[in-house]
């Protein structure tokens, strides 16, 4: 699961983690990608699901209502708080 897939890589590593780990089945989701990207990230597992593929695809953030970019310290948590700035 993914909060959308733009170019694929995280998602593909995440597949081939699954694969690596021998799962037995593997599913795909996210609410948008790239026509092509869906394509080629299909091959790989048995099912993808994916709500949103427009055909001119530029960024995940473009189906999106309201869309904020998270700051490199923003996204971390520890022990399910915020972490402590150095």
């Amino acid at each position: 699961m993914d909060n959308g897939i733009a170019m694929g890589s995280t998602m593909g590593t995440a597949i081939m983690l699954c694969k690596n780990n021998d799962a037995t089945k593997i599913v795909a989701a996210a609410p948008v990608a790239g026509p092509s990207t869906v394509a080629a990230l299909a091959e790989l597992v048995n099912r993808m699901v994916i709500l949103e593929k427009p055909l001119f695809f530029r960024a995940v953030a473009q189906v999106y209502e309201n869309w904020y970019d998270v700051p490199d310290d923003g996204g971390q948590l520890q022990n399910g708080k915020d972490a402590e700035k150095p």
